[in-house]
């Protein structure tokens, strides 16, 4: 009997090699697959735990969180008119310090012009910038008093002045003059934007302004100024003050008029 030895091909002899050098190398554990539920199986937490400090929000970035939310909310509040006012022209007395963004035609605004008043003459107005004046609104003082000296709405624009970058004055006393709403416009329209930065009291009772100025007063100021506080209303003993004022001046003052 004749034997026939096959000859393997080249490819097959390859194949040989590699499967014979797979079955000499060393073994190795197989990686188990991923399971469902690992991560609840895991040794370490992926979070911190309940009350860490590390899990904790800082009472500080709550604070900032909630403000600037209550001024979204307040800024939606006063752009709910018509966007760009609808391309109306604004009204000569608007300024962009105050009110911020509000809608002419939204409810509570306006277009007429804001009341103001006026010294009438130049000879009115240089008879009240007296040396009471300049001492009022000098340099260095922490307390400008100016009550009783016929201060009107053309002079708060010159007060403004004299406010920007003054870092000294923390109480301002403007209480029984002729302010009307121009004027409260300008001074709060200021403050909003940083002038007397430390100021901490503003005194602006028995002045002529209307509701628009209380609102500025009372809604507008607040929102920029937190730590300021406004008397926009005469408090009950007020009329000491008066009383003495007209003691100097040497006449009696009309008794107020009833709430």
């Amino acid at each position: 009997m004749v034997l026939v030895e096959e000859i393997a091909s080249d490819d097959e002899c390859e194949a040989q090699e590699v499967q014979a050098h797979q079955d000499d190398a060393p073994k190795t554990k197989a990686e188990p697959a991923l399971r469902r539920g690992f991560l609840d199986q895991a040794a370490e937490s992926l979070y911190p735990p309940e009350g860490s400090p590390e899990g904790v929000v800082a009472p500080e970035t709550h604070k900032a969180h909630t403000e600037h939310k209550m001024n979204e909310n307040l800024n939606d509040q006063m752009n709910r008119g018509a966007k760009d006012n609808n391309g109306i022209e604004a009204p000569p007395w608007y300024t962009k310090e105050y009110p911020k963004g509000c809608q002419y035609n939204a409810p509570g605004c306006t277009l007429e012009p804001l009341e103001t008043s006026t010294h009438g003459s130049e000879t009115k107005k240089e008879l009240m910038r007296g040396t009471r004046w300049a001492e009022g609104t000098a340099k260095g003082l922490t307390r400008m008093a100016l009550s009783f000296n016929s201060v009107c709405d053309d002079d708060i624009v010159d007060l403004v002045a004299v406010l920007k970058g003054n870092t000294d004055v923390t109480e301002l006393d403007l209480s029984h003059n002729s302010i009307k709403d121009a004027g409260v416009q300008t001074l709060v329209g200021a403050l909003a934007n940083g002038a007397a930065p430390n100021l901490k009291e503003l005194r602006l009772y028995s002045n002529e302004f209307g509701e628009l100025g209380q609102t500025m007063l009372t809604k507008g100021l607040p929102v920029f100024r937190k730590k300021l506080e406004v008397h926009w209303k005469e408090p009950s003993w007020a009329h000491i003050g008066r009383e003495v004022a007209a003691e100097k001046a040497g006449y009696k003052p009309a008794a107020p008029a009833a709430a």
